[in-house]
This record gives structure tokens, C-alpha cells and sequence, in this order.
């Protein structure tokens, strides 16, 4: 073999597989192999050796002990390891496969040649085969290679085909699973991002080099650029969502872009994944760029505990950028960084976020109400919505701007004179508010606008990445539109946003356009749901039928194109006699999912408030199942045993192999004191929104199993009101 020096390692998926039913021991002395020559390549080389029989002399097998053998593909200063296994088998396998350079798909495949004996199909003709209907042109336009017809031609069902995922090309497998399952042309050509006929234009041939580091390569193909990366990704801790994007997700993540942008798509589709790897994209840049020493990205979502989950999976995907020494990435809720930096410019007024402050919110709108007689047809709670949500949300401060400010959406008309009226309300409890040294969100957020925008303070941000960006208000993106304004040399990668109106559980809305953050040809959807099973994902979906969702700026939003890759059982719809019999078959189902398998921390019970999420917790203990409470402030740290129970609100950005939705029984879903709180017909048909979104969140959250239950009569935001028994 030549030099060391100037190889490149990377490992296919495939290899991966094999080494996970393989001994530790083996696994050990393989990573030590591979870390060994990684951190030192001109101390003693890979002595690799040709395969004895192989169809491909590029394939080459390298000893890991006595028993065991890797297999692995030379091609100029490339080596790319496809397989681990005992050392018969390893040869066997290698004899039978080649490695393919696809230019028409842009990617290197691995191909199993069967000989024509193995591929007669023991099928009879009276049984046609799952793909009988389907001429090879279009397998082979749809992206499978040519080798693996004869294997295709074989299958018998869908049952089959998964068993024997292992004998074909990754990309040739999601093309007949998809094929198996229903779809389109067009949702195999987005479940595979290879481009469709009539738009591809890849060259004729292609190089190894050329195609192994292809967006369309590495969904596949892992190339680390360090010993820690390696060590992480053959140790198991980056899933395979951090290592093996899908091309689309990869272009969006990894591009330049000459402004912001925004990624939108339906749940499970990653837009949170494509946003961890925008930020570690940006922070590479720095790190490359020794003159940029000190810069950071800014990494913010609406919630705290959502803040702590991306930050936990930052910390696995890029440590090197989230280190003392190192900090290239800060991840914080956006509140508490308002709050931080006002403390630094000593603003001296408490912003009531939440506990005591926001109870002495509540008694200063008492007195209030007791100095001003309302305008006549409008309620104390009428009054307060407007504060918050025209006066506050668009930060209004003179009487001027709110006789003139749009009101669309909030249903009960105010003439002239009512809003005169309630000026002055406002006015007085805005003067209460600063004598009694508070502020709501919305001032802290315009202070720091303001204070951005006079003192231009010399913040290390190079760029601001959003998540959840749909529970966000304007006030909002006015500040990181402050924090990363617009230079005279641009907006180059300044700020990426990710988000699905169609989760927005908070009542908040936002114009990206009137918030001076222009996205114009930088807006992308994602269609391909990851996550949920094809029969989860369609129950949820119809949750949000009929209900127009906006597309964060000044459009709209759909589902056209959403898909799931997987498929699997629908879910239960169950209904009790009693509350009792209800949490019994909760216990029940969760021990099933455990006897089926299922780990209890992939086990996920969400409901509706912190009340009965406690009740879940008492009473599943009286059953037995050990359970874990995840609050607002707390991270999912699975490493910590116990069925995880929480709200469905906590639930966002979490996900579950199996999740259970129990008292979904109308009057408590949505609750009563919520419908009861309404102040007009508007109102109350937002929040009936707000609550099918947030049972549409709580149900993606489910990966492969779902439970929906009820005593008595059921939500009437069920896609379909099940008949009680």
C-alpha cells in the first residue's frame, strides 16, 4: 500500500450495521485500529489485502484480530471501510458485492451482483411479485441501479423486502420501500433526493473523489474530521440524523446565503436538525478563520427547556464549539437573553417573566379596572387581550399609532371612540407598571431594541439561528433583527430561521417582512417526515384540516407534499368507562410496549396540564411503572430511568418511540376554564386553533406507536369523533 499519509478514511453506513452485531471486543480493537491511524497515519499504515473471488479488486480487506476481517474500498488517496465480520463471511460478502460511481444519482453505492442462479424466483406466476407491475426503466429513472433489478424482482411483500434490506444499496432500498408503500414518483424522488429525469444534469462519469463528499454521499458515507467525531460516532452517540443528512437537508445547512433565510416544514421533517447543523456550519467558519477569534452564533428558540434540549445535542453533535475554551455557539432562550443583557446595561426595572411578578401584573390591572369604566360591550379580559395583543404585540406607544394600527384578527370592531377610551386605560396602567419598577416582555424586548439600535453595542454575534420560530412574536424578530442588523457589506449568512405555523401552540404571529428581516428566495420547504409512522402522521394532519396556517411572513402554508418515510400500526383511539379504567389501560399499554421491547425511557405520557401530568405520575406509580417528571426547566436526559411524563406543551421538540395522549375527554380538552376565557367569538375560535395544533404537536412526537384515550364523550378535536362504547 503507498504512504499513509495522504489517506482519507471515511465509513459507509453499511459498516456501521455490521459492526453492531458484532462482539464489543471486536468493535474495541476496531475503533483503536481506525483512532490509531487517524491520529498518526506515517506510524504504520493499513495493511490492506486484496479479496480472493471479489467482483471489485478495489476491494480490499484489512485484519482486525485473528477472527475477524474489515472489507473496505481503495481508490487513489481514498479508503472507505463497507463492512466488519468474521473472516469467511467477510469474504463471502465482499465476493458478491462491487462498488458502484453513480454519476446519474451523484453517489457511491454498494451493489450486490447476483449470479443468474440466485436470482430465479422461487415465486410462482399465479403469486405475482410486490414490484411485478413496475417496468425497469422507471426503477432505474427512480434510482435503482441496474445490478439489483434481478434482486428486486424477487420480492414477495413488504414483510420481505425489510428483511432484506442488508442485500441492497441504501438508496436502491428507499426507492422500493417507497415504491412498497404507495408513493408517488415525485415522493421517492424526495425521499432519495436524487433529481428527477427531465432536471438532473450529472455529468457522464465521475471520480471517487468527486462523489464521496456529494450531499447525495454522505447520507450514506461519514467522513470525521477528528479522533472525538470518530470516537462518538462508532461509540453510538451521534444518532444518525447528526451524521447521515438527507441531500436536502444537507443544501440547506451547508449552503451560503446572501440574506436570511428560512427553512419551514411539517413536524419530524428536521428542520431542528438542519438548524444544530447550520450552527455548527457557521461555527466551523469561524474556527477556520483564525481573524474571527472571539465571534459566536447564536443559537435561541421561545421556551427554556428547548433551549436545554438543543443545547444537550449540540454538545454531541460539535463539543468543540460549545467548550470553555472554545465557545463558538451560545444557545439561550431569547427572555433570558433579553434579560441578561439588560442586567449588563443596568436596567433597573424587574420584567415579570413569570411566579410573583406576574401575580403583581394581575393586581396593578385590578386597580386599574377599578379607577375606568370600560367602553360599553367589552370586558375586563377583552380589554387585557387587546394590551397584549395589538398594543403590546405591535409596540404601540402613542395614542396616535393605536387609533390608526390594524386590528385584523381580532374579531369585535372598536370605533374611534372605544379606542380613545381604552387609551387611556392603557396609559394609566403603563404609568403603574414603571412606578412599581416592572416591565412585561414586550418593554424589556423594545429597551434592548433601542438600546441596540443607539449604542450599536460590539455583540460577538456573526449570525442568529431560530428555532420554533413560529411561537415567536414580532417583538421578537425586531430584536435579532437588532442584534445582527443589516451592514453596508451585506447580510451574508446573518440569520436562519426554522419553523411550522401549523405548531404554533402559543398566540403569537409574526410578518418576517414587517420585522425587517427579508427572506425573499431564501425561503425552503422540507416535505419528508423522519420521525412518524405514515398512519400517526395522517391522524395528526387531519387534526389541522380546514384550518389556514400562514407561512411566517406574508403568505400561506400547507401540507401539500408532507410524507413519512415509514410505516406502521394506526393509532388507538380508546375510550373508558371511569378515570380509573382509563389509567389502568394506560398501564397496561405501557407494559405491553415494554414486554414488545420498547425501552421505558423511549416511552413518552403527555397531557394536557401540569395537573394531571402529575396525576399520571402518582398513579402509574401505584401500578408499578417507575416514571420520570419532566418539567419546564428540565432536560430529557435519557440516561435516567422511568416512563417520561409531562405536558404537551414541555413535549415540544422531544420525541418517543411510543407516546400516550390520555384525558383527551371533552371538557377537558381543550379545558374548560380555557373556552371559558374567551372574550369573543374570534378569540375563541384562536384558541380552539392553538389546542389543535398543540394535539397535533403532542401526537408527532410518537415515532412508531400512539395511544389516544378518554372517559366518557371524546375532544371534539379528534380527526374523526370516535363512537363511545
Amino acid at each position: 500500500m503507498s504512504t499513509a499519509t495522504a489517506k482519507r478514511v471515511s465509513y459507509d453506513i453499511g459498516c456501521m450495521k455490521s459492526l453492531r452485531s458484532l462482539p464489543d471486543r471486536v468493535v474495541k480493537k476496531f475503533l483503536d485500529l481506525m483512532t490509531k491511524y487517524m491520529s498518526d497515519p506515517s506510524a504504520g499504515g493499513l495493511n490492506l489485502e486484496s479479496v480472493e473471488g471479489s467482483k471489485d479488486k478495489a476491494l480490499k480487506s484489512l485484519r482486525v484480530d485473528q477472527g475477524y476481517r474489515a472489507i473496505a474500498f481503495e481508490a487513489g488517496r481514498d479508503i472507505m471501510f463497507v463492512h466488519v465480520n468474521e473472516h469467511d463471511k467477510a469474504y463471502r460478502w465482499a465476493s458478491g458485492r462491487r462498488v458502484k460511481l453513480d454519476a446519474s444519482t451523484n453517489r457511491v453505492r454498494i451493489v450486490e451482483v447476483l449470479e443468474e442462479a440466485q436470482t430465479v424466483s422461487p415465486i410462482t406466476a399465479e403469486t405475482p411479485t410486490l414490484f411485478a407491475g413496475i417496468a425497469d426503466k422507471r426503477l432505474i429513472a427512480l434510482g435503482v441501479t441496474e445490478e439489483e433489478i434481478p434482486a428486486a424482482r424477487t420480492i414477495s411483500s413488504l414483510d420481505d423486502l425489510e428483511s432484506r434490506e442488508g442485500h441492497f444499496d441504501a438508496t436502491t432500498f428507499q426507492v422500493l420501500y417507497g415504491l412498497a408503500a404507495g408513493y408517488s414518483d415525485e415522493e421517492v424522488y424526495a425521499l432519495t433526493g436524487i433529481a428527477q429525469e427531465e432536471t438532473a444534469q450529472s455529468p457522464a462519469e465521475a471520480s471517487f473523489e468527486d462523489l464521496i463528499s456529494s450531499e447525495e454521499s454522505r447520507q450514506t458515507i461519514f467522513i470525521p474530521e477528528s479522533q472525538e467525531e470518530l470516537r462518538r460516532f462508532f461509540e453510538g452517540e451521534l444518532d444518525g440524523w447528526r451524521v447521515f443528512l438527507h441531500p436536502e437537508q444537507r443544501k440547506l445547512a451547508y449552503r451560503e446565503y446572501n440574506g436570511p433565510a428560512m427553512v419551514r416544514g411539517g413536524a419530524g421533517t428536521g428542520k431542528t436538525v438542519v438548524a444544530m447543523h447550520r450552527a455548527k456550519h457557521l461555527a466551523d467558519q469561524i474556527k477556520l478563520d483564525p481573524k474571527r477569534a472571539g465571534e459566536r452564533i447564536l443559537v435561541t428558540t421561545f421556551t427554556r427547556s428547548l433551549a436545554q434540549d438543543i443545547e444537550a445535542n449540540l454538545k454531541t453533535l460539535c463539543p468543540e464549539h460549545l467548550s470553555k475554551e472554545a465557545s463558538r455557539i451560545e444557545v439561550v432562550n431569547l427572555d433570558r437573553w433579553v434579560s441578561q443583557f439588560l442586567k449588563r446595561k443596568d436596567f433597573e426595572r424587574r420584567i415579570a417573566f413569570f411566579g410573583e411578578d406576574r401575580a403583581e401584573l394581575d393586581s396593578i390591572w385590578e386597580d386599574v379596572f377599578i379607577d375606568h369604566a370600560l367602553p360599553d360591550g367589552l370586558s375586563e379580559a377583552f380589554v387585557r387581550a387587546e394590551w397584549s395583543q395589538i398594543i403590546q404585540a405591535q409596540g404601540l406607544l402613542e395614542k396616535s399609532s393605536y387609533l390608526r394600527a390594524s386590528r385584523v384578527g381580532r374579531g369585535t370592531p372598536l370605533d374611534r371612540r372605544k379606542r380613545a377610551q381604552l387609551w387611556d386605560i392603557f396609559s394609566d396602567y403603563r404609568a403603574r407598571l414603571i412606578s412599581k419598577n416592572l416591565a412585561e416582555p414586550d418593554d424589556a424586548y423594545r429597551e434592548a431594541i433601542e438600546i441596540l439600535k443607539a449604542k450599536a453595542p460590539q455583540l460577538p454575534y456573526a449570525g442568529v439561528v431560530i428555532d420554533e420560530a413560529q411561537d415567536m412574536g414580532e417583538q421578537a424578530f425586531r430584536l435579532v433583527r437588532a442584534i445582527i442588523p443589516e451592514s453596508a457589506g451585506g447580510d451574508t449568512n446573518s440569520i436562519f430561521i426554522v419553523g411550522d405555523a401549523h405548531q404554533r401552540i402559543y398566540a403569537r404571529r409574526a410578518s418576517m417582512k414587517a420585522c425587517g428581516i427579508n427572506i425573499r428566495g431564501r425561503s425552503r420547504r422540507l416535505k419528508l417526515n423522519y420521525r412518524t409512522t405514515q398512519e400517526i402522521r395522517a391522524w395528526a394532519v387531519a387534526i389541522l384540516e380546514g384550518i389556514a396556517v400562514d407561512d411566517l411572513d406574508d403568505g400561506v402554508d400547507s401540507f401539500a407534499g408532507y410524507t413519512s418515510l415509514m410505516s406502521g400500526p394506526a393509532p388507538q383511539t380508546i375510550h373508558h368507562s371511569n378515570r380509573a379504567a382509563e389509567l389502568d389501560g394506560l398501564a397496561s399499554w405501557i407494559k405491553r410496549q415494554v414486554e414488545q421491547g420498547g425501552s421505558v425511557e423511549e416511552i413518552g405520557v403527555l397531557a394536557v396540564t401540569n395537573a394531571s401530568a402529575d396525576e399520571v405520575c402518582k398513579e402509574l406509580g401505584h401500578r408499578g411503572i417507575n416514571t420520570l417528571r419532566l418539567s419546564a426547566t428540565t432536560g430529557d436526559d435519557r440516561t435516567k430511568p422511568g416512563v417520561r411524563v409531562t405536558t404537551m406543551h414541555r413535549a415540544k421538540g422531544l420525541e418517543f418511540f411510543a407516546v400516550a395522549l390520555p384525558f383527551l375527554s371533552e371538557g377537558e380538552f381543550p379545558p374548560k376554564f380555557t373556552l371559558q376565557n374567551a372574550v369573543d367569538a374570534a378569540d375563541l375560535e384562536d384558541i380552539h386553533r392553538q389546542f389543535r395544533s398543540l394535539l397535533h404537536v403532542a401526537a408527532t412526537r410518537a415515532k412508531k406507536a400512539l395511544l389516544v384515550s378518554w372517559t366518557g364523550r371524546p375532544s371534539s378535536m379528534f380527526p374523526e369523533s370516535p363512537q363511545c362504547d
